[in-house]
């Protein structure tokens, strides 16, 4: 069966840089929302992000935002079924205060803990706090990476790592009590490094590839590779990793309908946070924004799922059914509404999840 997560709107905007969607304050109360709604949907996860700088712009997009362990941790006793997944930059918080942190919510959700495992990926998020390393960490990020989930595993396991690394090293360090419950990790790999990274120390992987509904076969082979790849290097560590797609989904009642509300997103792009994104390199406005480039930007590198109901419901189906993608998590434009009709129009639909 495939499974449906949610991708929480922990920081301001969403995961679409657009004046013409709401503007999605992120307010405990709304973040508490989303999860019950898609616990009682059915959902499987939900996953939070973790941001420390945002983009600026008219919607001031992601320039507030929540802390997404303490989050987590306020959304536990909560809910009962859901499970659900900080994230952590490796950079900003030791590995070892990081295990304890995710100790201490496990025992009040047991089963249904685990933890999004990011390797740094915006310099300025982290200089802002004198914690860039240096340029050097592009490279050997999923090296620290490594080490980092090494730690973790150590003390989650026996209760103490005396780890002697590159990056880290302890002495008798401990954490007590340690889970009951096992800590699936899952992390975003899209490169050879990345999905290596994974194969060798977590448990599942984003895909950030297709969202193509006029051209699904090209989608399918494309999920295809990075599955195959994951999943033959996994098999060499006698691992099972599975993938999951990770879509933007703007849906209305036909194919007609969905794409007229695309238009109207893109054209109320931010430009000036999209710019902030990209860097004013990439985006030269001398010649203009280059429309494809834009667009990529304005929704995060998210593949964005556009059609009517029975059009996302049949892309996913057969991404599941042929490219052998665990699950899908999804964002949306407009969160206290769009969870509904995706709960509404498109389950129903999902013949993967009927099995």
């Amino acid at each position: 069966m495939m499974e449906i997560g949610v991708f929480l709107p922990i920081a301001k905007g969403g995961f679409i840089i657009s004046k013409n969607v709401p503007p999605t304050w992120p307010t405990w109360e709304l973040n508490r929302d989303v999860t019950l709604k898609c616990e009682s949907l059915g959902f499987e996860f939900a996953l939070s992000m973790v941001k420390f700088r945002g983009f600026g712009g008219e919607t001031e997009y992601w320039d507030h935002a929540l802390d997404s362990f303490t989050l987590t941790a306020s959304l536990a006793p909560i809910t009962s079924r859901i499970k659900l997944f900080p994230s952590v930059t490796n950079l900003s918080l030791h590995p070892a205060v990081a295990a304890r942190m995710a100790s201490t919510i496990e025992a009040v959700c047991p089963g249904r803990f685990g933890l999004n495992i990011v390797s740094g990926w915006f310099k300025d998020e982290f200089a802002q706090l004198g914690l860039w390393p240096g340029d050097e960490h592009f490279e050997n990020r999923y090296d620290y990476a490594a080490e980092y989930v090494a730690v973790l595993k150590d003390l989650w396991e026996t209760g103490e790592s005396n780890f002697k690394g590159q990056y880290f090293e302890l002495n008798d360090a401990q954490i007590k009590p340690q889970p009951t419950t096992p800590i699936p990790l899952v992390c975003a790999g899209q490169s050879a490094k990345g999905i290596s990274f994974t194969a060798t120390c977590a448990d599942r992987n984003f895909v950030i590839a297709g969202g193509n509904t006029n051209d699904v076969e090209a989608d399918i082979r494309s999920f295809k590779a990075i599955t195959e790849q994951l999943q033959s290097t996994a098999r060499s560590l006698n691992r099972d990793v599975g993938t999951i797609a990770l879509f933007n989904v703007i849906a209305a009642e036909t194919d007609s309908e969905a794409n007229a509300r695309f238009e109207h997103i893109v054209a109320g792009a931010d430009e000036t946070a999209i710019a902030n994104l990209g860097g004013s390199a990439e985006l030269d406005s001398s010649e203009g924004m280059i429309d494809s480039l834009k667009r990529k930007k304005m929704f995060m590198g998210l593949p964005t799922l556009v059609g009517g109901y029975r059009t996302v419901a049949s892309y996913l189906d057969r991404i599941y059914d042929e490219a052998k993608v665990d699950a899908c998590m999804i964002a949306v434009p407009d969160f206290e509404n769009d969870i509904d009709t995706f709960g509404e129009h498109i389950l129903p639909k999902l013949e993967s999840r009927k099995a």
